[in-house]
């Protein structure tokens, strides 16, 4: 399914299936910034994450100046 090797504010993960989405290794590049949703499935000692779903962000700097408070947010939600 390949993976990938992602960095956001808060640290580097990996995703693994990204041959397996729509766009999924297609939609990566470096500077691309792009939201994945998925299962995941290791926390230590980095976050592990199996890709359901990929879509290419890039093209709407808000996203990513609200990803932080969005984080924020899913923190007060989930203990």
């Amino acid at each position: 399914g390949g993976s990938a090797r992602l960095q956001d504010e808060s640290g580097a993960f990996t995703v693994r299936g990204v041959e397996r989405v729509p766009k999924g290794r297609r939609g990566l590049g470096p500077g691309t910034y792009v939201m994945v949703m998925g299962v995941v499935q290791s926390c230590s000692p980095e976050p592990v994450l199996r890709a359901i779903k990929m879509t290419d962000l890039s093209d709407n700097p808000v996203h990513k100046n609200m990803w932080s408070l969005e984080v924020e947010d899913l923190h007060r939600i989930i203990p």
